[in-house]
């Protein structure tokens, strides 16, 4: 522990030694082992976009991400991290909001914060944190860019949160997170930041030899893996560029090992999804309603828990959570008007359906079997659309299978 507080880096192999010394017989009993989970944190440090009404302008035309409130957010994971007290809080992925060096180096005081709680912080990159050519800095009603940064500038940034250097996967930030004797956590690198980044995810002969490495290393331990992009399809409309490239490689070494749980973000979606005894559980963005987090446990006999929560609005300013609601929800209500011809009568009621339909559906609280939905007026007023893109977005998502995404129970 260092003078500040911060967590160091032998600080966190005396809690290793710790946990191998209560497995041996000579201290506490073992206790389940938890691990808190948080993606697409999407973090602009506020001196790139402040007093910006261009910024604004970006963000409402966006798909939710409510940025302009980073500092409250982050405010509120260090105190809930603090409340929870992980093992570990892992975040795999789109750190910054598109990569700017600024918001990188804010971001990192912030994860100090929450390693001064006691919870390490484990770190993978996104597609919108390395060689980003779109790192902007907003100034009124205009914008310059800013630096983003480089795969070495990445790892001086975030030394703190990643392995020695040398300890990652070659050509990338995939490292093993030994929890405790008990839980592992292979953090995969699959961004593609090679000369410019890329939103499609790739997994490589590279990260397949060594991530069989890490798994035979694991031996009798739980490992879970974690990528940005997901791992399995969860949608037909979230194939292109959501899906890792070479996921059937991955899935076949999971399956070989028996991983159970695979940890994702980038969809921006809260949903879980199973492929043979391999659930994929892809993170709500952490940056739009409802501010999702997951807790993983695994339990004294072996269950593993996945539990996806909203951060605790007590945490967050006064009527922070209905404020966001709001501008996820006017954002999507703007956009299914837009897709609808001029002259469409009921457009209110029509762009009233789709927000409230985008608001359950990226909040892993939509189901396919809730009969309300068909049952809504709206919804034959929408049936009428035909090829409208934001109409076949919902036709769709509900005519795939959709069941419990906030809960589930490994066992």
């Amino acid at each position: 522990m260092s003078a500040n507080g911060v967590l160091t880096r032998t600080g966190r192999v005396l809690v290793a030694m710790l946990a191998v010394t209560v497995a041996l017989g000579m201290g506490p009993p073992a206790r389940a082992t938890r691990i808190m989970v948080v993606s697409d944190l999407h973090y602009m440090a506020p001196a790139l976009y402040e007093g910006s009404d261009l910024f604004l302008r970006v963000l409402r035309a966006g798909d939710g991400k409510i940025t302009q409130h980073g500092e409250a957010l982050m405010a509120a994971l260090r105190d809930e991290a603090a409340r929870q007290a992980p093992d570990a809080l892992i975040v795999t992925g789109d750190l910054a909001f598109n990569g700017e060096k600024a918001s990188h180096e804010a971001l990192a005081e912030w994860f100090a914060g929450i390693e001064a709680e006691g919870v390490p912080v484990w770190v993978i990159p996104g597609n919108h944190d390395i060689n980003v050519s779109t790192a902007r800095r907003f100034d009124g009603d205009g914008w310059t860019y800013t630096p983003t940064v480089s795969p070495e500038e990445f790892r001086a940034i975030y030394r703190e949160y990643l392995p020695p250097e040398g300890a990652c996967a070659p050509d990338s930030f995939s490292y093993p997170v030994r929890v405790d004797d008990r839980l592992w956590v292979a953090m995969t690198d699959v961004a593609f930041y090679r000369g410019e980044s890329q939103p499609f995810g790739l997994f490589m002969a590279g990260h397949a030899a060594w991530l069989e490495d890490v798994m035979r290393q694991a031996g009798d331990a739980e490992l879970i893996t974690a990528s940005h992009h997901s791992l399995l399809p969860h949608t037909e409309f979230s194939r292109d560029s959501y899906v890792m490239l070479g996921n059937e490689t991955m899935l076949d070494l999971a399956r070989k090992y028996g991983v159970r749980l695979h940890l994702s973000g980038h969809l921006h979606v809260q949903h879980m999804t199973d492929r043979d005894g391999v659930t994929d559980a892809a993170l709500g963005a952490f940056c739009t309603w409802p501010h999702r987090y997951a807790l993983v446990t695994l339990t004294d006999d072996g269950r593993l828990e996945y539990e996806a929560r909203s951060l605790d609005e007590a945490l967050l300013p006064e009527g922070f959570m209905a404020m966001s609601r709001a501008w996820f929800r006017d954002i999507a209500g703007a956009k299914a008007a837009a897709s609808l011809p001029e002259g469409t009568t009921d457009i209110e009621t029509l762009a009233d359906y789709a927000a409230r339909f985008t608001l359950a559906y990226f909040s892993g609280t939509y189901r396919s079997d809730d009969p309300a939905w068909r049952a809504d007026p709206a919804y034959a007023l929408w049936q009428r659309q035909g090829d409208n893109p934001f109409w076949q977005y919902m036709r769709l998502v509900m005519g795939e299978p959709n069941g419990e995404n906030l809960h589930r129970v490994l066992s």
